[in-house]
């Protein structure tokens, strides 16, 4: 009741002020017949003027906002006023510039990677893929023997057999010269032979030079762990790579061979792979290195073995400890809901690859890489899968093949320029974008002379004379991970934006709604209140 009558009273206040308005415009402007003239229409917008300007009176004098009440109090002078409200338009600038400024900067940095936890548990990251590169790409042994088995042409010297065993070396920088390719590809063709196959009977046997292997503290077959793949290093072993359309294991033990890469519940290198290396030294034909010994890369399950891989060095007679500290990267639903243009990333099962199972950044800069040597060259190199669409690159195409592979040791595949220019490139090289979820494998490696008394006792280990041990595990129980979300949502931009105009005009939703109060329920109010 006391309410009602507080607004019946400012009602009357109101009407008095107007009234007395009204009296004192008829005085200084007498009219006639003024019953029987209609309203003109600048006395009805200076009504809805007085209206308007009364009611922001009102507003300025209850609401909660910095500064307004000062606008219009009568005890303070004209002069202060001014200032008031000069303050007032200054801060309601200031607050708009601010809330443009960082709605500007989410869109420019729509999403962010931050650390969720430096505990995160290993055995919840993939073991990596552990590919292994013998220096020798040729078999003596082999390469004997094919020797005494294959067919030159007539008029050709059999000491190009020896020239030919060394062209699946693949040289990055030596071209041979168009007459010495024609006489090659004369030889392939009587053998019924191509370079593809050639090289795959010249090069060394996994299983050869894998002698013996642990995996987690157990002996295990290595034939179940290793398989035979085709790299831009040649012919390699690679144990838990799940990155081809296919696998190389033998028929009668694939039914073993997991789904899904493995994962280790421990660190230390009793829980990881152990493998005993033979170099087999005698049987050294051609190599790019001078000593004995194997190329070790260290890369992601399903990622192809590249230069991009984490790489080791490991020699004859020693011991070698591999740690790796992993890293993981994941993506929240609010990154995958995000427009692409926006996120800039992709997940792995967002692009289809032409003969990788999925997508990450190294396959597709990879693919793209091979797409650009097919253009150059129009055929598929031997060392990528091929789905019989292609053409596979023979002994003529050896040239254009080993200037291809410079385009494999460039950063940017497409971009053979200055860093300047490199620099102000907008699109990704390729059009290939990064990876939103991915695992990356920091490693450190510990070198040693093996102590050969070690497997005086151990016949799992015998005849260890040249070889070389190798232990590849996870060096920490727990790990780093790391999380891309999106710079601002709803929420988080709602209590951006009213931290600014809060901290600047004491700005809330609650004034809002009287800004709007005073501008439409109070005036039906007064209405109702009248009738």
């Amino acid at each position: 009741m006391a309410f009602k009558k507080r607004r019946i009273f400012d009602l009357r206040h109101v009407q008095a002020q107007q009234m007395a308005t009204t009296a004192s415009h008829r005085r200084s402007h007498p009219t006639h017949n003024h019953s029987h003239n209609p309203i003109q229409p600048q006395h009805r917008f200076r009504q809805i003027g007085e209206w308007f300007t009364e009611n922001m009176r009102n507003y300025c004098q209850t609401t909660s906002l910095h500064g307004f009440s000062y606008i219009t109090r009568q005890d303070i002078s004209r002069n202060e006023r001014w200032f008031w409200l000069v303050v007032v338009i200054l801060a309601i600038i200031t607050s708009i510039v601010l809330v443009v400024v960082s709605w500007y900067w989410s869109q420019e940095t729509p999403t962010v990677t931050v650390i969720e936890s430096s505990h995160f548990p290993t055995w919840n990251i993939p073991f990596p893929a552990v590919t292994i590169c013998n220096f020798n790409k040729i078999s003596k042994t082999k390469a004997l023997s094919l020797l005494d088995q294959m067919q030159v042409p007539v008029g050709i010297n059999r000491s190009e057999l020896h020239n030919l065993f060394n062209l699946t070396l693949m040289p990055v920088d030596t071209m041979i010269s168009n007459d010495s390719l024609q006489i090659y590809d004369r030889i392939l063709s009587l053998n019924n032979l191509t370079l593809n196959k050639l090289t795959q009977q010249l090069s060394p046997d996994c299983i050869e030079m894998i002698s013996n292997c642990i995996w987690k503290g157990i002996n295990t077959r290595c034939d179940s762990l290793f398989q035979r793949i085709d790299t831009m290093e040649g012919q390699c072993c690679t144990f838990n790579y799940f990155g081809g359309i296919s696998n190389n294991f033998p028929e009668k033990i694939a039914y073993q061979v997991p789904k899904r890469p493995y994962r280790v519940t421990g660190c230390g290198y009793p829980t990881g792979l152990s493998v005993l290396l033979n170099p087999m030294i005698s049987d050294y034909y051609g190599t790019f290195f001078s000593g004995f010994g194997f190329r070790l890369l260290l890369h992601d399950a399903y990622n192809f073995p590249d230069e991009n891989s984490e790489t080791k060095v490991v020699t004859t007679t020693r011991e070698s400890f591999v740690r790796i500290n992993p890293e993981s990267t994941y993506a929240t639903n609010d990154i995958r809901r995000m427009d692409l243009s926006l996120r800039n990333c992709l997940f792995g099962s967002e692009m289809a690859m032409h003969g990788l199972r999925r997508y990450s950044f190294i396959n597709c800069m990879f693919e793209c890489r091979v797409r650009m040597t097919v253009d150059l060259c129009g055929c598929l190199p031997p060392y990528v899968y091929n789905n019989g669409s292609y053409k596979v690159c023979g002994v003529l195409q050896t040239n254009c093949i080993i200037h291809s592979k410079r385009l494999f040791s460039h950063a940017l595949a497409n971009l053979n320029f200055s860093l300047s220019i490199v620099r102000e490139t907008d699109s990704f090289p390729c059009g290939c974008l990064p990876d939103c979820q991915s695992n990356h494998y920091v490693s450190e490696s510990t070198t040693g002379r093996l102590d050969m008394s070690y497997f005086a006792n151990r016949p799992t280990f015998n005849n260890a004379t040249d070889r070389i041990l190798l232990h590849v595990f996870f060096s920490d129980l727990m790990s780093t991970r790391y999380r891309t979300d999106i710079f601002q949502n709803w929420l988080s931009a709602l209590a951006s934006f009213g931290g600014l105009l809060g901290l600047i005009m004491g700005f809330s939703i609650v004034t809002a709604f009287e800004f709007i109060y005073f501008l439409t329920f109070r005036p039906v109010f007064n209405y109702i209140n009248r009738e």
